[in-house]
């Protein structure tokens, strides 16, 4: 059968709940674990409930370490996630006392950052082989200065920023974080650049001319007409790897 005559691969949506995405990712992490961009946000309340989630599984006190650019509430280490690899080493010296860091949590930061591929680079520098890393990017998302808004990352980009680590797992959540998805192919998720090409077919809607004039026309605040096209808020999560096995320093 020659390529263009195969059926197309037959793929299933799963739906679950954000929260259970986020509590089996904390079962994962193994301390002691770092969150960078840890400081405490009344527009962002999940920043803080990291330390509360790793906590409860036993990891917390100096197992948790808050780092962030500024210090405030949340922050045991001060340092720039784009800075050189031994700054911020030093800057992490303090909180680790010789240990491996195991784990490590970048949510809502990279498109934040000037240069998301050093910071990429020192995120996988640090991260001791064998340890998780846990990313997450808006992919769609209006404009939120923090203190600016500079990049939208898409699997297919956080796979190249992160080539040094192997992708464990991937899911799609919106803006209110309450539902999560993540296709499926022969019941095994499916990490493939077929699955994430499935995206418009999924999400993305597309109206007719004159029922989305209708639709803009129906609303209290005006929006601009752009595009029958919409692709609601969506948040990419990967849960990476480093190769190898990370053991305890010799004492």
């Amino acid at each position: 059968m020659h390529e263009a005559e195969r059926a197309p691969p037959a793929f299933t949506l799963e739906q679950s709940a954000y929260e259970a995405e986020i509590a089996a990712v904390v079962g994962r992490l193994q301390a002691p674990v770092c969150q960078i961009g840890a400081r405490a946000q009344m527009l962002d309340a999940q920043q803080r409930g990291w330390r509360g989630r790793l906590a409860a599984r036993g990891i917390g006190g100096t197992d948790f370490i808050g780092a962030d650019l500024e210090p405030g509430e949340n922050v045991d280490a001060v340092f720039d996630l784009c800075a050189s690899l031994p700054a911020i080493e030093t800057a992490l010296v303090p909180a680790l006392a010789g240990r491996p860091l195991r784990g490590l949590i970048c949510a809502h930061l990279l498109e934040h950052v000037r240069r998301p591929w050093v910071a990429a680079a020192n995120l996988t520098a640090l991260l001791a082989p064998g340890g998780h890393l846990f990313v997450q990017v808006p992919w769609v998302q209006a404009f939120h200065a923090f203190p600016d808004d500079l990049w939208r990352i898409s699997l297919s980009g956080l796979i190249e920023l992160f080539a040094g680590l192997e992708l464990v797992d991937a899911f799609t959540s919106g803006a209110s974080n309450d539902v999560a998805y993540r296709l499926h192919r022969d019941g095994r998720p499916d990490l493939s650049l077929a699955a994430r090409q499935m995206e418009a077919k999924v999400f993305q809607l597309v109206f007719p001319a004159a029922e989305n004039r209708r639709l803009l026309g129906s609303l209290k605040e005006r929006r601009a007409y752009l595009s029958r096209g919409y692709l609601p808020t969506l948040f990419i999560s990967a849960l990476l790897r480093k190769a190898g096995s990370c053991s305890e320093p010799q004492v």
